[in-house]
This record gives structure tokens, sequence and C-alpha cells, in this order.
């Protein structure tokens, strides 16, 4: 970053570029209203307007919106904003009923966001991004909102469409989890019900205060906590995997750098930060150099994938569009709360040779949405293979470290079409730049267009015939379609 800054809300946006605002520690020596956007091709970092009338910004609680705007929250008042990276522009969003400060924002498929509120009264939130409006999600069950820090946990939409919060609170000696389930419309009003304590290390109560979670492939949510400290931040980090299957929380194996960070005299807790890779592995580090990953047992469900219908190239410039189901996963996957904001919830392109194993890594943009859980809706990304040795390729798509099933691919240089003839289908590829021509890649769908398209000239036929309309005028028909015929054969070859 060109401005030094900690503890601040982030996002990816749908071009690829990756947005930054704000800083509970910054360069202006304190909460700062600055912010920034990087650009991965140009490798720059470029500034954006601070929001208007907004001195501060901090480590405001954020989410991006499926349309790719960024949703940020106030640290004194209700108030929020929207930042559009298209106009490169601050608008008002609806105020909440209380300050979002310390509060985890979380993303439904419905297109809502769900929240625990961290001030009075401490019920629940939801934002309804159609209406541009907040609503009360009602009380909760158990208290998970520590009431002398306000601070709260990581929460985490899950495989089985359910929310789950993690707590801060000492309540009689655990630290407890509530689960939400959002309606069936989104201006309904979600159910609350409690979930599983977190478990007691050492007969000290283990609370999850300011820190990460990441959803893993099997289902299973990785969560770090700490012993309970009153009015701070325990010390060594802990491990824990809570199963939506048995509702049930148990502790993880603990890595050697879960009391390594380069401050000693402050708690580590809330310097953690974990990252969910393509593989399903998790990074972990409490903000030193030293990383550990974790792995997980087990793997996905089928319906969790996403998939791929399409990949077709396009030339000036060069890229290839992806097309598929699920493209963004069914969650942001990677979360943290207010100081860091890690989802990712954007389609990942890997390439293996299929002659030499290599694999490669796509830089995608141009997310078509950058909701969760989208169904069987066809969704689409763009991916540039620049530097990539032409050849065949195995390609899978990746969200939350979740992969597709793989198909073949071929990556070689642009084809040109005749771009300057304008009947309809003469496209007819040859060497090129111009990238007038769209063409799948899998051969087989050429194959199955060229055979769907001689049917269609047959039953034509066929039903002229069967009108009375012959003569030496069919005669010409039939053999101008049959020319037509032999010469789309030619140009296929």
């Amino acid at each position: 970053m060109s401005f030094w800054r900690r503890y601040y809300a982030s996002g990816v946006l749908k071009d690829g570029r990756v947005i930054v605002i704000g800083g509970e520690q910054s360069g202006d020596f304190g909460d700062t209203n600055k912010g920034e956007i990087y650009d991965p091709v140009s490798d720059t970092w470029s500034p954006i307007p601070t929001p208007t009338g907004w001195a501060i910004v901090g480590d405001a609680a954020s989410c991006i919106l499926p349309d790719g705007r960024l949703l940020i929250g106030a640290l004194a008042s209700p108030a929020c904003i929207i930042y559009d990276p298209v106009t490169n522009s601050w608008s008002p969003a609806a105020s909440k009923a209380v300050r979002s400060n310390e509060e985890s924002w979380v993303l439904l498929q419905d297109d809502t966001i769900v929240t625990t509120q961290c001030w009075d009264p401490r019920q629940s939130e939801k934002y309804i991004i159609s209406s541009n409006s907040w609503k009360n999600e009602g009380p909760i069950p158990a208290r998970v909102v520590d009431p002398v820090m306000h601070e709260m946990g990581p929460g985490m939409l899950m495989y089985n469409d359910k929310v789950i919060f993690f707590g801060s609170a000492n309540e009689h000696g655990r630290g407890k989890t509530v689960i939400y389930t959002r309606p069936p419309f989104p201006t309904g009003t979600g159910t609350w019900v409690a979930g599983p304590d977190i478990p007691p290390v050492g007969q000290k109560a283990i609370v999850s205060n300011d820190c990460p979670a990441s959803l893993l492939p099997n289902g299973r949510v990785l969560f770090t906590a700490a012993n309970f400290v009153n009015n701070g931040w325990g010390s060594p980090v802990l491990f824990f995997e809570y199963d939506p299957a048995s509702n049930t929380i148990v502790q993880a194996p603990t890595p050697p750098n879960n009391a390594m960070f380069p401050y000693p005299q402050y708690p580590a807790l809330y310097w953690s930060r974990m990252m969910l890779l393509p593989s399903g592995q998790v990074l972990f580090s409490a903000s030193s150099p030293n990383v550990q990953c974790y792995s997980p047992d087990g793997g996905p469900q089928e319906a969790w994938r996403p998939t791929i219908s399409a990949v077709v190239p396009h030339s000036s410039p060069d890229y290839y569009l992806l097309k598929g189901t699920q493209l963004n996963g069914l969650s942001q996957a990677n979360m943290y709360g207010d100081d860091c904001s890690p989802a990712t919830n954007y389609p990942i392109v890997r390439l293996r040779n299929s002659s030499t194993g290599k694999v490669y890594y796509c830089r995608s943009y141009y997310f078509s949405t950058l909701g969760v859980a989208t169904g069987g809706s066809l969704q689409s990304a763009r991916f540039t293979a620049a530097g990539v040795p032409y050849g065949e390729y195995d390609l899978c798509v990746i969200a939350n470290g979740i992969s597709s099933h793989c198909v073949s691919f071929c990556h070689r240089k642009p084809v040109k079409p005749c771009c300057h003839d304008t009947k309809k289908d003469s496209c007819c590829c040859q060497e090129d730049t111009c990238g007038c021509c769209e063409r799948e890649s899998d051969t087989e769908v050429v194959v199955l267009r060229g055979q769907v398209k001689r049917l269609q000239n047959s039953v034509n036929r066929l039903a002229s015939v069967m009108k009375g309309e012959g003569g030496p005028a069919q005669a010409k028909e039939t053999k101008d379609e049959e020319e037509k015929d032999r010469k789309e054969k030619k140009g296929k070859k």
C-alpha cells in the first residue's frame, strides 16, 4: 500500500482489483478515512475519494455487495455509506439501528447481510440490499458480545445455509455461539438458536474475540479462540472446528507459531490472520514471518462444487470467458469481522499441463457477480493465460478451496474471423487478432453445432417438399443448401 494502515475495511472488486479503506492505526496517527485501490495488472496503488462527511473510517465493518460496490459502517454512529468503483464515488446508505463498530457482517444467498449488534440492545440486524434498508432480526438466544470491550468473534455462512457466530463473552465459564437461519424471503425475519459452547481448555473459559475463521471444504468451520481475559485478549491462539452435521465443537491441532508475534507484550489473538487457499488448506500466522499450513481431512459434497459449461476465447485484448455455476462458492468462506475482510467468494482458474503436469494459476476478473450460493444461474468470469505456454491443459475453476471437475482446454494463439463480413454466421476463424469470433474451446461443441445445422437444413428441405414447393426452384434451393453444407464443413477443417 502507498499509505501505512492496520485494521481496515477491504475487499476484492468485480474487475479483480483490491480496495482498502480506513485503518484503526495508520500514517495519520490513528483512525484514518483514506482509501486506495490496488491494480494487479499495473502493480500500482491509486487513491480514492474519502467518504463524504466522514472524518474517520478506521476499522469499519464492511462487505462487498454482489454488484461489486463496497458497503461500510461508521464507528461512532449508525450511518453507512457505499462506494461505487465504476463511478469512483460515495453515496449514503440506509442507517442501522445502532453503530456498527466491531460487528461481523455476513453476506447471504438472498442478497442480504446479517449481523449481531455489539452495542445495546445487542440484538441482530439485517441489511436488504435491494431496498437499501436495515431491519431488526430479533434478540439472540445467548450472550456472544463482550459487554466491556464490545468485541465479537467471526460469523460464517455454512454449506447448510445457516450462519454461526462465535462469541467473545465469558458466560458462566463458557464461550457461546449462536446460529441463524434466514427466512424464505429477504424481507422476512429469520430465526436464532443457541449453538454449542466453545469447550474450556485447562479449566479456562475460551472465547473467540476479534479473530479469524475459515470454512473448510469438508463443511466444518476452523476458528481461532483463546482464554478469556477481562478487558483484553487471551494468548496463545487455540484452534477449534465446528461441525454443523453433529452441531459440536472440538479442539483442532495447535501449530507451533500460535504464540509467536512481533511484539510479545501485546496479546496474540487479534493479531491472528488466516487465508483459505485454492487447495482447501488454510494458512495461519499471528502477524509473524512464521506461517503454518493446516490441512483438513475429508472433502466437499458434489453439490458444493462450481461447474464449467463453456470456455470462450476472445482477442484484442486476449482473454477467455469462463461460464458456469456457483463460480463464487456458497459463502464468503474466509472471515474475521471489522479488522479484516479476507473473503474468498470469487473464482480462481487453475491450469494443469497435460504433458508436464505443471500447474498455472490465471488472473481472473470481471466477475458477473460477487454474490454467494448463486445456485443454477449461469455466471461468468474472464481470465487471462498470459505467460502460460500454448498447449493442452486440464482446466478447473475453484471457489473457496473447492474445485470443479476439470475439463480439457487448449490454450492456443488467438484465431481471427472475417471481421468485415456482416453476414450472419459468417465467422471463418483464421489466424488473427481482431477478436470478432467467439469460438467454444470444446471441439465436441463445434461438431454438435454442425450436426444440428445440417439437421435443420434437412428438416427445412423436407418441409418444403411436403408443402409441394418442388420443381426447378426447389431443386436449386436444395442444391444451394447442399453447397452451403459443403462450405461449412470445409471451413471447419
